[in-house]
């Protein structure tokens, strides 16, 4: 009777240690005027706010890579989902390549302040998807 009760305990134990893995998922917390960073397929509350920002994708990424001389500088646009009040929306946020300046746009009387990374270094390296980064911080 010890080794089952033991056995029990055991396995409730592992049992909420996985459920409290899955249930936290990939959102993380951060404060307005923190700075943060997601890959892509991650989420950021921020506190005391209703507001929650998910980095879906890169859609474009044409930045000049720095071991070329181009005609254009490029740019990456990555979509993030905002959720505000309740609702859902897409936007794009647009870099220009060739440029060590964040971006900046603003929605729903936030200030989102962002970067994309890496920066292409060489034209032969494709960066992969999970090798992204949105550095982010948002003030009001």
């Amino acid at each position: 009777m010890r080794k089952y009760v033991q056995y029990l305990v055991a396995t409730l134990l592992i049992v909420l240690l996985l459920s409290s893995c899955i249930g936290s998922g990939d959102k993380q917390e951060a404060n307005l005027g923190d700075e943060f960073a997601l890959g892509i397929g991650e989420s950021i509350v921020i506190t005391d706010e209703d507001l929650s920002i998910k980095f879906i994708e890169v859609s474009e990424d044409s930045r000049c890579p720095r071991d070329v001389i181009c005609v254009w500088e490029g740019r990456v646009i990555v979509v993030v989902e905002v959720l505000k009040d309740g609702s859902t929306k897409q936007l794009n946020l647009s870099q220009p390549g060739l440029n060590d300046d964040p971006s900046m746009k603003i929605y729903g009387g936030y200030e989102l302040t962002y970067e994309v990374e890496p920066y292409p270094e060489k034209a032969e390296v494709e960066i992969k998807a999970d090798e992204y980064r949105l550095r982010l911080i948002v003030n009001k």
